[in-house]
This record gives structure tokens, sequence and C-alpha cells, in this order.
């Protein structure tokens, strides 16, 4: 009877805050704009700086306290327009084509549990899934729908689009389905396809706190876990043809698109990468070797305890489907070219920190990746951070340079670690990656960050961005150690776009959503110029 009363108290709820935000139970949300700070344009949408009060990269303890922190910090940068996504939180990836950006959703509810989270269970909510943002204007952007499917509830770091072919893919997040995404309509995504890569399974309900949860939509038992398939992160191929799902801690899903109607698995390899990434002849694979996880015991070319590090991988035959789908599935790894080894704890990192984001870029006439490593917790000082490797001669890489903020210096722990926060480097963007000048960082907590590397070997730092945090989120139990203090500080995890017929930057950040930038003066003269096309 009281799991009964829980259930509809709940539900009503959902329904109050649902219509009190214009939005409705099918997810359709009919242009529904940003909040009050859309319509009330704060300081942070003119040119003037808001600098940074420490260390580079920091959120000071003291001024979070005051309340400092809570109007953000800011140097040549602006805000152009924004929208908070119903103010739902845990914004954590962003994909886009065209003229529509897709916002997706995490939190430690979908690893550790409705206690955990401030939705009772992902599939329950929703306001959890792809939100579908129309960015026409960018001066205000526009929800459309945000739109559930089996990967999309909880995809975490899989989210990708191809404007090529104009679809968007996802691996559910440590479990197993793979969802595809026709966006001919960008506006208006359709499901094409979901299946499911590997063997699902649902753990039990505990025990001990069974009875607490019954009243919870979904209890715990709605956790999947994927094996030997754990999604985590994901790379698409230019031609729209191939993704590549990667699962940190145990093997990587080679998944044929070529019809989008009936993708289909073709391999799984190990070692398990963190992320990846390919080149735009979409021959090489860039697989960021996470070795804390992938020990590679027993496992074809897995790298040595422990050790983090790039490998570089031959996929010639699976673009150009040489090679058949294993017989049964699981596979030797594409032929490696090279493998490129860090120490994380010799080069001034956390010994949980690990190899992560593997992302091609050119420079006069070079080939480079950038890099870096991750752990997305606070406490864990030093903090991950990025580097930039030259591959133009790919048998041989070597590191560069380092994207290294004063926040990630192991002789700045003491006083870094008493922010409770987050400061690792997470992932990236360019100007262009064909001739790239302009670098884009996200650090949790840090912020987004912009390089000059018209030098790759001496790139500089010109702008970053904390934004307002919104405080109308829902608060998460310990989320200053995951994504953002709600009150405090924010979160900004995303990949970045750079539109150059614009100029214009988009992100999206855990509490303040859907937002896109603009340079102003103080980011200096080397900026690119909007083409205007």
């Amino acid at each position: 009877m009281l799991s009964t009363y829980v259930r509809l108290v709940a539900l009503a709820a959902f329904s109050i805050f649902l219509n009190a935000c214009g939005g409705d139970t099918s997810t359709v949300f009919n242009g529904t704009s940003s909040t009050a700070a859309q319509a009330e344009r704060g300081p942070e949408y003119s040119d003037v700086d808001r600098p940074e009060p420490g260390l580079q990269g920091q959120i000071p303890l003291a001024n979070q306290l005051s309340g400092d922190a809570a109007k953000g910090y800011r140097k040549g940068l602006k805000l152009v327009g924004q929208n908070t996504i119903l103010d739902r939180g845990a914004n954590f990836s962003m994909a886009w084509i065209g003229d529509c950006a897709y916002v997706t959703t995490t939190s430690p509810g979908q690893i550790f549990g409705p206690l955990a989270s401030p939705y009772a269970d992902a599939k329950f909510n929703p306001l959890n899934g792809m939100a579908v943002i129309d960015a026409s204007d960018p001066a205000n952007p526009k929800l459309v729908q945000i739109l559930q499917s089996p990967a999309m509830l909880a995809p975490h770091e899989s989210l990708q689009a191809n404007e090529a072919r104009k679809i968007i893919v996802a691996a559910r997040g440590g479990g197993t389905a793979f969802d595809v995404y026709d966006a001919s309509d960008c506006k208006n995504p359709k499901l094409s396809a979901s299946i499911n890569v590997g063997i699902g399974i649902t753990l039990p309900e505990l025990p001990i706190i069974s009875e607490i949860l019954s009243g919870i939509p979904g209890g715990l038992n709605a956790i999947d876990v994927g094996l030997p398939f754990m999604g985590h992160a994901l790379c698409l191929s230019h031609d729209g043809k191939t993704a590549f799902a990667t699962s940190s801690a145990s093997t990587n899903a080679v998944i044929n698109i070529d019809d989008i109607k009936k993708p289909y698995l073709m391999h799984l390899f190990a070692p398990a990468g963190h992320d990846c990434g390919l080149n735009p002849d979409d021959d090489r694979l860039y697989l960021a070797q996470f070795g804390f996880v992938a020990l590679g015991v027993g496992l074809p070319n897995g790298p040595a305890v422990g050790q983090n590090g790039m490998g570089i991988y031959d996929i010639s035959s699976i673009k150009n489907r040489s090679v058949g789908t294993s017989p049964f599935l699981f596979s030797t790894a594409p032929p490696q070219i090279s493998f490129l080894p860090w120490t994380n704890v010799l080069i001034g990192e956390a010994p949980t920190a690990g190899s992560h984001t593997a992302r091609w870029f050119k420079n006069k006439g070079r080939t480079y990746l950038y890099s870096s490593d991750e752990w997305p917790t606070a406490g864990v000082c030093p903090w991950a951070f990025g580097r930039i490797i030259d591959i133009t001669d790919e048998t041989k890489p070597r590191i560069v340079s380092n994207i290294k903020l004063e926040v990630n210096e192991l002789d700045n722990c003491l006083e870094t670690e008493l922010d409770v926060a987050n400061y690792s480097a997470h992932y990236v963007g360019f100007d262009n990656a064909n001739e790239a000048t302009m670098l884009f960082t996200t650090h949790y907590t840090g912020g987004l960050r912009v390089w000059d590397i018209h030098d790759p070997e001496h790139p500089k730092e010109i702008a970053y961005w904390h934004p307002v945090p919104n405080t109308k989120t829902p608060t998460v139990p310990l989320s200053e150690f995951f994504g953002s203090s709600g009150d405090r500080w924010d979160a900004v995890p995303t990949y970045v776009r750079y539109r150059p017929e614009t100029g214009h930057i988009w992100i999206a950040s855990y509490s303040a959503g859907f937002q896109i930038l603009a340079f102003t003066p103080s980011a200096g003269p080397t900026v690119p110029k909007p083409t205007g096309r």
C-alpha cells in the first residue's frame, strides 16, 4: 500500500514539475527556451572579463563559500545564447548536425542507483535522454524534444553524430544497447535501429533496502550491465559507416552501419580503450588505452599491466570490408602500428588517472593527436592533463607538448584538494582539424579552455569559460565528486564545436545546459575570424 502511494506521489510530482516547466510526458517541448537568464541578459553576455581568482583553472573553496564563484569566471569569451534544458542537470555529452545540437545526460545514479541520482530511474524520468536543440537562432536556442531509447537513456560518453550521413549513434553506458537515429531532419531524429552488443544482465535488488526502494519506480533492478561488452564511449568513422564502441574494462565493439536500419556487430577485440578517434581516411584507429583498467591479461596486444598510452591501429580491412564478421565475434585487434606508453604517476598524475581522449588534427603539414588522461572525481590530485602527440611518422609517435593547467600541478595539490572539485581534463575541439590553430579543451570544474596552437610545440592559453551554475538543477548527493556542485560551480565535460561561419563555440555543462559562446577582444589577435559563409 505504501509503495503504491509513493509511486502516485512521485508521478504526480513529475507531472506538476513538467507542467510548470511547459513540458509534458510526451517529451516534446514546443520550442521551450531557456530560463530567466535568457530574458535578463547578465554580465556574462558582455565583453567584460571576470578573471579566475586563484590558480589557473581553479575555483577556490573560499570563493565558493562566499558566493563569488556562483557568478562564473571568464576571459576572452562571452555568452551568446543558452538553454538550460528545463533545468534537468546531469548534461554530459554533446553532438551536432547543422543547426541542431544533441545533449545527453549522465549522473552517479546511472552507476550507483536511485539513491545517488536526482532521478528515481533513468527510464522513468521524461527529462532524461537526448535533448534536441534548435540553435538556428544563436541568441535563443530552443529545446525541441527529449528522446528516450535503450542507449540514449544512459549513453555516458558515447554520443556521436555524422554530418555526411545525418545519423546519430550511441551505446548504453555500462550496458549492451546500441542505437542509430536517422537525423535527415535534424530537429526531428527518428530511431532507425536498436541492437544489443554482447549479453545484458540485470542486477538483483538489494535485500536490505528492497522495501525502501520498492516505492521508487524501477528500483535498483533496472540497472543493466553488459558482458563481455560494457558501453562507455565511441568514435564514428567520417563516412558514417562504422562505429567503434569502447568499454574501458573489457572489449571494443566494431559495429557495421552500412544500412542504418540493420546495424550489426562485426568484432569484439581487446585491449580495451577508454575512448578513440580516427583519421579522415578512416583507415587508422587511435585507441586511448586505459592501462589502469585494461590490463590485457591473456588478450592479444594488451598493454603492460598498469600501462597507459596511445595505440595506433591499421583498420584498412575494416573500412573496405575485406575482413568479414568474426565467426565467434571475438577477434584479435587490428594490426598495431605503434604504441606510445606513459605511466601516470611518473608524469605527475594520480595513480587512478588513465588514457582517455584521442583526436586527430593537422598543422602546417604535420599530423598530430590531442590526447588527455582522465579520472573524473574530486580527491585524486594531481589531476589528469592532456598532451599533443606528433604522429607524422606514425611508427614513432612522440609527445611534443603538454596541455596542463596550474591546478594539474603536483606542487599545488595541497591548495586544490581543499576545493572539493574535479580538475581533470576531459574532451576537446578544434577550429579546423585539417589546419588547426585553436584547441578547445574541457576540464570539468576547470571549465572550457582555449589554446593557441599555431605552434603545437608551444601552446598558449588565450581564453577560458566557467559557466554560471544553474541553482535550479536537482541536487545530487556527493555531486562535487562527479559533476557539479549546483550552486557553487558548474562542470564542462563535453566535446566542443567551433562554427567557422559565425565564430561561435558550442558546449554543454552539467547544470547550465547548452551554451553558445563567442570570442571577445581580450582573447587576442590570433583567434580565427568568422568566414560569414
